[in-house]
């Protein structure tokens, strides 16, 4: 006997179909589904509305949130979302083996389904300073952690080409587990290499061909669409009915603030139809695909024996959630979180520097320099080098807004270096002012982008006051604080978009023109994704994996 009957219009992402369907609940578990018949138990009806299986997030960082595990499931669930599959590569930059387990820790106090992947890359480059290391004995320690389904995205794709031992060691530490990639514009020769040592998906195609390469020799390819990287319109035309099942849709990084108004992955399903995938397909693609790629037999699926992790929602273009069960239980309705919400603990956020104003000074003896310049896209997690010709003024090459150049900076912040890089970046339009973050991938070090040194000094410095967060510097300071590794906050999820939103339109009044400011300003670090990049020990060219001089030398 059932405990609870569903009525409704039932999804099934196995036969293909949709129809009428009462599907029946005993505990955690689906007992039965019957196309006529209710049954024995309590009785719900949601028909005309669609029952869908719980939906999936098959890679993404909490930690972009900005919101503690806590706080996410506080505002992910009410979405539709009952399982996150999660690698915690940015905290474990920051603290190591001990932000890890806090993630794990703190996660298991709420009804939402967290795993883990255990971060491969920490540090993620040779080409900057980080807080926390990952190496192969804590990487061995981790392996144990309860909810570890593998390893995390293999960033360092120079490194598993050219066999460095230590990565290798790790990889085959999960051989019998899951590992996923992370290899943008990886083609050819050397992509069979990166998949033959048994990395078996990415989620850094940003063309249709480049997917469809990568799925041909076997790998799964999660298509992304988060805050900062929207390659949705570029790789769903990919999907088709012969490959759908090697398919997944992530958002990878995405705000408080569009998780907030827009959703997680009920947004990636409306976006999919948006874009002309069925609607049973694009199911798929974030219920049984992910479930059977990770090996979660009990997940992805309103079948007999699944955990009963059901979501009603209204249509299949709009997929406005009405309810969510993990379990068999309800746990939100109407948007509303219906499981209490407990308070994270703290955790260390070092901020371990002092910056003085000449650090960010940029000599030149010629009178007229070639300067390597990052230009940003918006979007993009991707840029690209430009070299153009600036004017030193009294022997230092200043910012010049009026042609949308600007210094920016990375200052390291966890073993009182002193490390400062210095460049110029194109894209982010400010005619006065600084904005500065500690969220910097990967490493986390402290960004700022500014037109004076003055303003970069104070939004730098402004962060460190706050223990960690974002600023944006005019005649005032707006900021958000973000105490826990400089990269979290149990804030309300409400109040902490809300906040976001503020800061953003300040840093649109100094002149900025970007959707995402600080998303965009948090991956000029970024020293694994192409082209030019900025690190606490300099530019890096990605391509060739090296640091380069800010002045191209005649």
């Amino acid at each position: 006997m059932a405990d609870l009957v569903i009525h409704g219009n039932l999804v099934n992402v196995y036969s293909g179909e949709v129809y009428e369907a009462y599907v029946g609940l005993q505990g955690p578990r689906v007992e039965y589904v019957h196309r006529n018949g209710k049954g024995d138990g309590k009785y719900l009806d949601v028909y005309p509305r669609y029952i869908l299986p719980g939906l999936i997030d098959a890679h993404i960082h909490i930690e972009s949130s900005m919101l503690t595990p806590t706080r996410f499931a506080e505002a992910a669930v009410p979405r539709g979302t009952t399982c996150v599959i999660c690698d915690p590569h940015e905290i474990a930059n920051v603290l190591g083996i001990d932000g890890v387990r806090y993630m794990i820790k703190t996660s298991s106090k709420t009804p939402l389904r967290f795993y883990y992947m255990i971060p491969s890359c920490v540090p993620a480059s040779k080409l900057e300073t980080t807080g926390g290391i990952i190496g192969i004995r804590e990487t061995t320690e981790l392996k144990n952690e309860p909810g570890v389904l593998g390893l995390g995205e293999v960033m360092n794709f120079p490194g598993v080409v050219g066999g460095d031992k230590e990565l290798m060691s790790k990889i085959a530490l999960f051989r019998d587990m899951v590992v996923d990639g992370h290899s943008p514009g990886l083609r050819g020769e050397e992509l069979c290499k990166y998949v033959s040592a048994g990395i078996s998906s990415d989620h850094e195609c940003t063309d249709k061909d480049e997917a469809l390469e990568k799925l041909s020799l076997g790998m799964h390819i999660m298509i992304r669409e988060g805050t900062a990287s929207k390659d949705m319109h570029r790789l769903i035309g990919a999907v088709n009915e012969a490959n759908s099942r090697r398919f997944m849709m992530v958002s990878d990084d995405l705000g408080p603030d569009d998780l907030v108004k827009n959703g997680h992955v009920d947004r990636l399903l409306r976006r999919a139809v948006e874009e002309g995938l069925d609607p049973v397909n694009a199911v798929r693609l974030v219920t049984s695909n992910p479930a059977e790629y990770f090996g979660l037999k009990l997940l992805g699926g309103v079948a007999p024996g699944k955990l009963g992790d059901l979501v009603v929602v209204e249509d299949l273009e709009s997929f406005r959630v009405s309810m969510v069960l993990i379990n068999g239980r309800l746990v939100a309705k109407d948007g509303k979180a219906l499981f209490p919400q407990k308070t994270a603990s703290r955790i260390g956020s070092p901020m371990n520097f002092t910056l003085s104003p000449g650090s960010l000074a940029i000599g030149s003896p010629s009178p007229e320099a070639k300067v390597r310049v990052i230009e940003v896209y918006d979007g993009s997690l991707y840029t690209s080098e430009k070299v153009i010709k600036m004017r030193p003024k009294n022997g230092f090459i200043a910012s010049s807004p009026d042609r949308d150049i600007l210094k920016v900076c990375v200052v390291e912040r966890y073993r009182s270096t002193g490390n400062v890089g210095v460049g110029f970046v194109r894209g982010f339009g400010l005619k006065r002012g600084a904005l500065a973050s500690s969220i910097a991938h990967d490493s986390h070090n402290i960004v700022a982008v500014g037109v004076r040194d003055k303003d970069i000094h104070r939004a730098v410095n402004a962060i460190k006051k706050l223990g960690g967060g974002i600023a944006a510097v005019g005649d005032s300071i707006s900021a958000l604080s973000l105490p826990v590794a400089g990269l979290m906050t149990d804030d309300l999820p409400e109040r902490v978009a809300e906040n976001l939103v503020e800061v953003n339109r300040v840093a649109e009044d100094l002149g900025c023109p970007l959707s995402s400011p600080f998303s965009t300003l948090s991956f000029i670090a970024l020293a694994v994704i192409p082209e030019l990049k900025l690190t606490d020990m300099g530019l890096v060219d990605v391509r060739q994996s090296k640091l380069v001089n800010l002045i191209v030398q005649k």
